[in-house]
């Protein structure tokens, strides 16, 4: 089936996209995740949305909502520490549970590529749990590699 990409200023449409890959990281760690309450997930898109360098597109599916990506538009000056940084960086992507496993995820992210190619920017990136397995194996397949990784450690009071 065709796809089109919407821009969105819609954040309680954003919100309701958003439940099942919220959902899906409070099973996998609800030490961090709060509880969906799509209110509140609405309030805190609400603020996102229109905010500069920041899209949120939705992925259609014969006029349906099937999914969305918010991405952000990540540039700033070399300064002493570092060369100067333009890329784009995924938020979150979401595809809604009775379309996964078609391919939308995978159109999703081609989407971004060529949008961020469009856009002369030269790399895309992003972050997934390291316990989120299915994202790890979703993100090598097309093409992304680790650059960074982040440790922690829990302290026992």
């Amino acid at each position: 089936m065709d796809s089109v990409f919407v821009s969105t200023t819609d954040a309680r449409l954003i919100a309701r996209l958003n439940r099942s890959i919220h959902e899906h990281h409070v099973r996998m760690n609800s030490d961090y995740f709060a509880e969906y309450e799509e209110e509140k997930i609405y309030e805190s898109f609400l603020t996102l949305v229109g905010k500069p360098g920041h899209h949120f597109m939705v992925m259609e599916v014969e006029a349906t909502p099937v999914g969305y990506i918010w991405f952000e538009e990540k540039v700033g000056e070399a300064n002493a520490f570092r060369q100067a940084v333009r890329v784009v960086y995924v938020h979150h992507i979401s595809i809604d549970p009775m379309y996964q496993r078609n391919g939308y995820g995978r159109r999703v992210m081609e989407w971004m590529e060529q949008w961020a190619l469009d856009h002369q920017f030269k790399s895309i990136e992003l972050d997934y749990w390291m316990s989120n397995t299915d994202a790890a194996s979703f993100y090598s397949e097309i093409g992304f590699t680790p650059k960074r990784q982040i440790v922690m450690k829990k302290l026992e009071e």
